[in-house]
């Protein structure tokens, strides 16, 4: 029920268009209350994910960085596949 309601407040409150973002964009965002990273050429914020994270502060190991790695590591089941895609906000731009 709590990642229902926080799903529900982070679609309401998302205040973000989905753009395209630079690395040096993305790079600003490294903190645990303003939390962007790179998974496979998306952008998420998951500012708002960071305190529920079931694995604690290994959530801000890439913060403002290429989270692929980790993110498609063992410790993740199959349902983290369909909550990332309510942070996504953009893509990264290789120009």
């Amino acid at each position: 029920m709590r990642h229902q309601v926080g799903l529900l407040s982070r679609l309401l409150l998302r205040r973000h268009t989905f753009r395209s973002y630079t690395k040096e964009e993305i790079s600003a965002h490294n903190t645990r209350t303003d939390c962007w990273v790179i998974i496979k050429d998306k952008v998420y914020d998951v500012t708002s994910y960071v305190e529920e994270h079931p694995g604690g502060d290994a959530i801000l190991n890439n913060a403002g960085g290429d989270s692929t790695e980790g993110f498609f590591g063992p410790q993740h089941g199959f349902r983290v596949f369909e909550i990332i895609e309510d942070f996504c906000i953009g893509e990264l731009n290789h120009s």
